[in-house]
C-alpha cells in the first residue's frame, strides 16, 4: 500500500513537473517569436539606413567629381584662350565661344619659294602635322590660310588646293586649330558643357543648369563684336545645390 501511494504521489509530481516544463516551453517560443519580429524590424531599419547613407555617399561622390570636372574644364579653357590671344575669336555668343589657336605649338619655315599653282611646300620640318588640319603661312604682313592634303613629311607639307599666290622662302608656317566651347542639351534634355577641337567634340561637364559667356572691351563695356573683345567672362552653374563657378579671362594682345 505504501508503495502504491508513493507511486501515485510521484506520478502527480512528475505530471506537475512536466506540465511546468510544457508551460515554460510555450512561453519561451512566444518570446522568441516576438524577439524575431523585433529583430526583423531592426534589421529592416538598419538596411534602410544603410541604403540612405549609400545614396548620400554616391551623390556626394558625384558632386565632387562634377566640381572637379568643371574646375579642370575651366582651367583648360582659360589656358587656351590666353594662348590664342586677342583677335583670335571667331564666334562670340551667350552660350558659345569659338577661337583659333595653335594648340600643339607646331611651326616651321618655308625653305624654298613655292609658285602659283603648286600644292607642295618645302619646309624645315613637317613631321607631326596631321591630315586635313588648317595651316597659316605668313610673310611680309600677308597671311595665306591653307589646308593639308595629307600628313606632313620630314621636309614637305602638301596642301589641298593649288596656291593662288606665290609663297617666298622664309615664310613662317603655323598650325591653326579651331576650338569651340559651348553648352548643348543631349537627347534626354540634360544640359552639358562641351569642348570641340577641329570638329571633334567631348563633354566637359554634364548636368549643368547654365553656362553663360560674356565679352568685354578694354574700357569695361560689354561688346558683341569679336574683334573688340579683351576679356571673356565664363559663368557655369551646376544643377546640384546651385554651385556656381566664374572665370574672368584676359586676352593677351
Amino acid at each position: 500500500m505504501m508503495h502504491r501511494e508513493a507511486d501515485r504521489v510521484g506520478a502527480k509530481q512528475t505530471s506537475r513537473v512536466h506540465g511546468g516544463r510544457w508551460m515554460e516551453a510555450g512561453l519561451s517560443l512566444t518570446e522568441l517569436m516576438f524577439a524575431m519580429a523585433a529583430g526583423l524590424v531592426v534589421l529592416a531599419a538598419t538596411l534602410q539606413a544603410l541604403s540612405y547613407f549609400q545614396r548620400q555617399f554616391m551623390r556626394q561622390q558625384y558632386e565632387v567629381a562634377q566640381q572637379q570636372d568643371l574646375r579642370i574644364g575651366l582651367e583648360v579653357l582659360e589656358q587656351e584662350l590666353r594662348l590664342a590671344g586677342s583677335g583670335s575669336l571667331t564666334l562670340v555668343a551667350s552660350d558659345t565661344v569659338e577661337f583659333s589657336v595653335n594648340l600643339q605649338g607646331l611651326a616651321t619655315t618655308v625653305t624654298a619659294g613655292a609658285s602659283i599653282g603648286q600644292t607642295a611646300l618645302s619646309v624645315e620640318d613637317g613631321r607631326g602635322w596631321e591630315d586635313r588640319k588648317t595651316i597659316v603661312a605668313c610673310w611680309a604682313e600677308r597671311c595665306e590660310t591653307l589646308a593639308l592634303a595629307q600628313d606632313g613629311q620630314r621636309r614637305l607639307l602638301t596642301v589641298t588646293h593649288p596656291l593662288t599666290r606665290a609663297i617666298p622662302s622664309g615664310t613662317f608656317v603655323s598650325l591653326l586649330n579651331r576650338v569651340r566651347y559651348y553648352s548643348r542639351r543631349d537627347d534626354q534634355g540634360v544640359l552639358r558643357l562641351l569642348r570641340q577641337v577641329d570638329g571633334g567634340a567631348s563633354v566637359l561637364v554634364r548636368n549643368i543648369r547654365e553656362a553663360r559667356f560674356s565679352y568685354w572691351d578694354e574700357n569695361g563695356q560689354i561688346v558683341t563684336q569679336a574683334a573688340s573683345v579683351k576679356l571673356v567672362v565664363v559663368e557655369v552653374m551646376l544643377s546640384e545645390h546651385g554651385i556656381r563657378a566664374v572665370r574672368e579671362i584676359s586676352l593677351r594682345t
